[in-house]
This record gives C-alpha cells, sequence and structure tokens, in this order.
C-alpha cells in the first residue's frame, strides 16, 4: 500500500482522488494547501503527492519542492486547468513525473499514478541495491552518485585513496565525435586535462583502449615496454594505463602515475583498478538507466497530454523513424459534430464556451477509452475516434456504435446540466457518423511537427455524414450496418450522394437518443 497525499481546495478532487486511488488499494490524505501538506507531511512519510497548480499560498510546485527536500524520492504530479507545452516541461524540470488537466478523469489519474509509482520504485531499487554489496567497501561511495560525472569523480577519489597516488586520470569516449577525453582527474593542471583528445590507437592511452590489455611502467623496467617510446614523462616512477570494460566493451581509460612513496606498480595494483573501476562503471550503468527512465516518462507524459495512451506507448516503444511509424488498416471511425455551437460562440463568454467545451470533450473521452477506443483529435466543436487500432476489437463496429449510444445518452445529461445555468444550451445538439474502410494509421506531418491520425475515403464520409446527422441521431455506413448484431435497432437504408464524394453512399439511421434527440430534431425540423 503507498501513501498518497492530495493538496488540492476543491473538495470534488479530492474526494474522486480517495475513492479512485482507495480502490487501488493506495492509502488517500487529503489537504486542502501546501502548509497544510508540509505540516502533515512531518508525522507520515508520502510516496506520492498530488498537487493543483493554483494553490491559495504556495504553489503546487513549490509544496512538492518543500516536500522533496525532507523526502527525497517523493515522486510528484500537478493538476492543472491549463497543460500547456511550457508548463508540462517547466514541471518536469522541477522534478515532478507527470502533469494532468482538469477536470480530472478517473482512467487519467490512475495511469498517471501508476506510472508516478513505478519510477519511484525504480528508484527503489537502486537504493536496495547499494546495500548489496557488501564485498565492495567502496560500493556506498559510487552508488551514492546521481549523475554521470560524479560516477568520474567519485573513481578517481576512489583510486587515490585507494592506491595512494598523485596522479589520476579518466578518460572517456565521447561518441559524439569518437575522442577520449579526461573526464575526471587529479594532479594535473586544468589547462592540460581540459584540452587533452585523442583518437583510440593514438599514445597509450588509445593503445590500451584498442588492446582492452592495461599496461604497467615502471621506472627500472619500462625501457622494455611495447610503450617505452609513447612515454612522454620519462621521470615518472611509476604508472599503469588501464581499460575501462562495463559488460565487455571497452569505455575509456583510467592513467594512474605516481605513488606517494614511489614504490612499483605490480598485478596486485591492476587487480584493485579492475574492482574500483568496476564499481563505478556498475554506478555509472545505473545513474544512466535512471535518466533514461526519468527521459522516457518524462516524454510519455508529455504525449499523453496530447495523444491517448495507447498511441503514446505506440511511439514511445516502436524502433521505426517517427515518420515511417504507421501502416494501411481496415478501421472504424465514429466523427462527433456539435450543432449550434457557431450560435453559442457569438452569445457566451469565451471562458463559459471553454468549460464547456472540455466537460464535452472529458465526457467524450471518457467514453471512447471505456469502449477500447483511440481518441484521435479534437477540431473546434467535433471529434474523431477510432476502433480497432492500436488495441485491436474482435468486433470494432459494434464498439464503436456502442460508444455513440453512450456519448448521445452522457451528452443528454451534460446538457440539462447547462441549461440549468443558461437556457440558451436548449439549442445545443450532437450528431455521430460511423464508417469503416481501409485507411492510413500513423505519422502524418514533418519532423518539425507530427500529427498520429488517420487518412482515407471513409474518415471522410464520416466527417460528411456527422455534419448531415440530425442532432441526436447516428448515422452509420453499410458496412458497419453489416457487423452489428440484432440488439441495435437499425432503420432501413437509403443512398446518399454526399459533398465532395463521386459516388453514392448507403447510409442507415440510429433512432434518436432520448430527449435531446427529439428535441433538437423538432427544433430542426422547425
Amino acid at each position: 500500500m503507498r501513501k498518497i497525499l492530495v493538496v488540492d481546495s476543491d473538495n470534488h478532487v479530492a474526494d474522486l482522488c480517495r475513492f479512485t486511488l482507495g480502490r487501488h488499494g493506495h492509502e488517500v490524505f487529503c489537504v486542502h494547501n501546501g502548509e497544510e501538506a508540509v505540516a502533515v507531511a512531518q508525522n507520515i512519510t508520502f510516496d506520492l503527492v498530488v498537487a493543483d497548480s493554483m494553490l491559495e499560498g504556495m504553489s503546487g510546485t513549490q509544496t512538492f519542492l518543500a516536500l522533496r527536500q525532507e523526502n527525497p524520492t517523493l515522486e510528484g504530479i500537478l493538476l492543472t486547468s491549463h497543460a500547456s507545452m511550457e508548463k508540462i516541461v517547466e514541471a518536469m524540470e522541477q522534478g515532478l513525473s507527470r502533469v494532468c488537466t482538469k477536470p480530472l478523469h478517473p482512467r487519467e489519474l490512475v495511469a498517471a499514478v501508476e506510472a508516478s509509482l513505478r519510477l519511484s520504485a525504480l528508484r527503489e531499487d537502486i537504493t536496495r541495491m547499494r546495500t548489496l554489496l557488501p564485498l565492495y567497501d567502496l560500493g556506498e561511495q559510487f552508488f551514492a552518485a546521481d549523475t554521470e560525472q560524479a560516477v568520474y569523480e567519485a573513481l578517481v577519489e576512489a583510486v587515490v585513496g585507494e592506491m595512494n597516488v598523485r596522479l589520476v586520470s579518466v578518460m572517456m569516449l565521447d561518441p559524439a565525435d569518437g575522442l577520449l577525453k579526461i573526464a575526471a582527474f587529479r594532479g594535473l593542471k586544468e589547462e592540460v586535462a581540459r584540452g587533452v583528445a585523442m583518437q583510440p590507437g593514438e599514445g597509450i592511452a588509445g593503445k590500451v583502449f584498442l588492446s582492452r590489455s592495461p599496461a604497467i611502467f615502471n621506472k627500472a623496467d619500462q625501457h622494455r615496454s611495447p610503450y617505452a617510446e609513447s612515454l612522454k614523462r620519462k621521470e615518472l616512477s611509476a604508472a599503469i594505463s588501464f581499460p575501462i570494460v562495463s559488460r565487455g566493451k571497452v569505455m575509456g581509460v583510467l592513467n594512474v602515475g605516481e605513488t606517494a612513496d614511489r614504490t612499483p606498480f605490480s598485478d596486485a595494483d591492476v587487480e584493485m583498478l579492475s574492482i574500483i573501476s568496476s564499481q563505478a562503471m556498475m554506478a555509472l550503468k545505473n545513474v544512466r538507466l535512471i535518466r533514461e527512465r526519468e527521459k522516457t516518462s518524462r516524454m510519455q507524459g508529455i504525449l499523453e497530454q496530447y495523444v491517448s495512451p495507447e498511441v503514446s506507448n505506440l511511439l514511445m516503444n516502436s524502433p521505426m523513424d517517427p515518420l515511417e511509424v504507421g501502416s494501411i488498416q481496415e478501421l472504424t471511425v465514429l466523427f462527433a459534430d456539435m450543432r449550434n455551437f457557431t450560435f453559442l460562440v457569438q452569445h457566451l463568454q469565451l471562458e463559459t464556451l471553454r468549460t464547456f467545451l472540455n466537460s464535452f470533450f472529458a465526457l467524450f473521452s471518457r467514453v471512447v477509452f471505456a469502449s477500447q477506443g483511440m481518441l484521435d483529435k479534437f477540431m473546434g466543436d467535433a471529434v474523431l475516434a477510432i476502433f480497432g487500432a492500436p488495441v485491436p476489437l474482435e468486433n470494432p463496429c459494434q464498439a464503436a456504435v456502442t460508444a455513440a449510444e453512450k456519448v448521445l445518452d452522457e451528452f443528454h445529461h451534460l446538457r440539462r446540466f447547462w441549461i440549468e445555468k443558461d437556457p440558451i444550451f436548449e439549442k445545443v445538439g450532437l450528431g455521430i457518423a460511423i464508417s469503416r474502410g481501409p485507411m492510413f494509421l500513423g505519422n502524418v506531418g514533418s519532423r518539425q511537427r507530427l500529427d498520429f491520425t488517420v487518412i482515407g475515403t471513409d474518415v471522410n464520409i464520416a466527417q460528411r455524414l456527422a455534419a448531415e446527422a440530425l442532432s441526436g441521431q447516428i448515422l452509420i455506413t453499410d458496412r458497419v450496418y453489416r457487423r452489428l448484431d440484432d440488439q441495435f435497432q437499425v432503420r432501413m437504408g437509403s443512398h446518399r450522394r454526399l459533398r465532395g464524394m463521386e459516388f453514392d453512399v448507403m447510409v442507415y439511421a440510429l433512432p434518436f437518443g432520448g430527449e435531446i434527440g427529439i428535441a433538437s430534431a423538432e427544433l430542426e425540423a422547425s
């Protein structure tokens, strides 16, 4: 059971989090502001905080940072009514793992919480790993490093401390230009160290890098070394150049020179370097793993603000070039078009209009996701959804029609709610059309701007039919009709010539949905 702290002055949000997350086995605590959150955290250690960005006093981000000072492993989710790209990136840079848009929906909330807790579990695994290296006294020191540079510095400190040497340099291969460069050092001048860059095979370090074999230089016998002519500092009493290897791959070279008591190096010293560098590479691997997971989690968090979780997973896990993601498939599309929206725009304040649209898009998203469909895009007052991919369905046509009926039913309740606020919403209606056929599903656009969407004749047919559907009516094409069972009451079809189409389309209609359909149909008929 994970302890989750919800910081929001909205009791509806608190109740939703308490109920939804409680059902998933989490223990949820709710407070109204940042000051209360800090006070509660004095006595309880939380795994995750969910905070509203617009809290009075301390903001949601400030609250998270204050709590994380006392609990560095704490994960955070920010709630906001305006999830712009700038705000999302800013939140991620502050250490928050997710940004969720209000109004908050259970599915989005659970997905964000589970993703954040998985990241927390990964960090906990790394922390536990530190305690599993009792055979290596330096393990704790290396695994305390949280950046690559910190690992290199810890490696230098370990070599200096364990071998009592004056000169140490860690040279790592830079993948950007393929050169060996000094990442950390002791006993060298700054300008000298920063100016070193050599090709593999160049100089002693470059040759050791390619040969994968360590080289020992002691003053008494260094003239017998195959690298003798490459020695630039003949006055060194002793030196070792050691290849840094991780999982069979040479990552760099560790150069050690001049013991404090000027004693020669032996094979035992090489073995010591092997133990120290192997621990350093284990720590480096884990730092990179954490950074990669954080980067992936951050990118997926940003993606999920714009595409469905299914599409986000598809894009994140695809080995293909983003421009090449996509294929032609037989799919079902649902297009919903709002009636008299232009009238609303002319008579309502924009903030009221935005709130109404958000509530409509929220119910539409909830129903589509519940039917295992994919939300393609919002287009002003219209919405496009896909059934059959990326989540395969046994009967995507039946799922789409079921979703359409559910959307109309919930829209009916939403409309009644808004009519109580303003009678102008009596003029609002919703027409839906569903079509099926071969279409391209995938990324369309350029490397600067991609859109994961569908393209095909049947997409255009669904859009044209939705524009012709009466309020509360569902129009379907013949391909959809032939895949429905007897549970749906479908009226006899007729051929229609749709705008922009060069052929007739066989169209069937489902009865009007509830009061909204009857009232809106009468309104349009008049």
